[in-house]
């Protein structure tokens, strides 16, 4: 099932950015050949538009392309070409792309909070896993009878220390406050209670210290109305993508972490993760990793969609276009650029994955 989520996500998330490329293109009525979802040799054909756009199906379902004639500077002479059009045109087909995938993000959210809710932190805070590497995953938790286990999943904590805990919320703003310093903790299990002590560690989390012991809760949601569910799904889109320029400052600034990055072995171990919870929680990840790429997309590299809108702006300053070559040797600049990040984060993965660092 996992693989069907995985598919489903890669294609639904290329198909709506590549659309905002295509559909803005087309209105500023610029020539459209090919419409592709994935990358390599081409192994389905849907046919071609009354416009005469093709559209393909590719081996590898990573990624996708609209393609355009007369991209590059010095082909403004293609006719219906992507050169031969305004500044404007050419901004807006390009924006389109990224614009398209922060809707995308926005509508998943909102999709998912009308039909299954919103998340909520009312629940008991149940224990649904527990990374290798978390502070509480080597603690030994003891019974009234003094027989030791760890900790397992479907575990309820129920106090910490002499606090009673009744919401996943009670739970992380304790625990949180705790950075280094040793907390008892009383989970039910059955019919007997289980007693543990545990220090949370100390990590950065937007701008501030926190402790946190290594358990992921079984999370759970709420119904919502209309008007929440837009809020919800507003709040989320704007959190995601603070989150990922607050990760990209970060790493520009040195104070990001590695383990932080992922590439498509990532996202697959976070979609087994969610699809244990249900299609809303994937779809509620889709959302996430559709806001990725429009803020990813956007970086001022030569090759990605922020590429082409620093040379349009450049263009703008200079009043006149780059020269053809000026514009070639940038985007193999930046197509050394990605690739090298790729190689690294792919990289990164498999340290991650042979470590039993990666989420499962």
């Amino acid at each position: 099932m996992t693989v069907i989520y995985i598919l489903f996500i890669f294609t639904l998330l290329v198909v709506a950015h590549e659309l905002g490329h295509m559909l803005v293109a087309k209105f500023f009525r610029m020539r459209v050949e090919e419409f592709a979802v994935g990358m390599g040799p081409r192994i389905l054909r849907f046919g071609v538009g009354k416009d005469g756009t093709e559209y393909t199906w590719r081996l590898f379902p990573l990624g996708g392309f609209v393609k355009i004639p007369g991209m590059m500077p010095g082909e403004e002479h293609v006719e219906d070409g992507f050169q031969s059009k305004s500044r404007a045109a050419r901004f807006w087909t390009i924006f389109a792309g990224p614009l398209a995938s922060l809707l995308t993000g926005f509508l998943l959210f909102l999709a998912v909070g009308m039909t299954a809710g919103i998340p909520s932190n009312k629940a008991h805070p149940q224990v649904l896993g527990i990374p290798k590497d978390g502070p509480v995953a080597s603690v030994d938790f003891q019974n009234p009878q003094g027989v030791t286990s760890k900790l397992q999943s479907g575990d309820v904590l129920v106090k910490i220390d002499n606090t009673p805990i009744e919401t996943t919320d009670d739970a992380r703003k304790i625990i949180e406050a705790s950075a280094g310093k040793p907390i008892t903790l009383i989970f039910q299990r059955g019919d007997e209670q289980i007693t543990g002590q545990v220090t949370p560690k100390e990590r950065e989390e937007g701008g501030k210290k926190v402790g946190k012991i290594g358990v992921a809760w079984t999370p759970a949601r709420e119904k919502v109305g209309l008007v929440k569910a837009v809020t919800y799904a507003a709040e989320r889109t704007y959190v995601a993508c603070w989150l990922i320029l607050d990760f990209l400052k970060r790493l520009v600034s040195g104070k990001g972490s590695a383990e932080e990055v992922g590439s498509v072995i990532t996202i697959a171990g976070a979609v087994n993760n969610q699809a244990r919870l249900g299609a809303d929680w994937v779809m509620d990840l889709a959302g996430d990793i559709s806001i990725t790429l429009a803020v990813v997309n956007l970086l001022p590299i030569p090759v990605l969609d922020g590429g082409y809108l620093l040379l349009i702006a450049i263009e703008t300053l200079r009043r006149r276009k780059m020269s053809p070559e000026a514009s070639m040797r940038a985007q193999m600049v930046g197509l050394v650029i990605v690739l090298m990040l790729f190689v690294t984060v792919i990289s990164l993965d498999v340290y991650k994955l042979i470590n039993g660092k990666m989420i499962r």
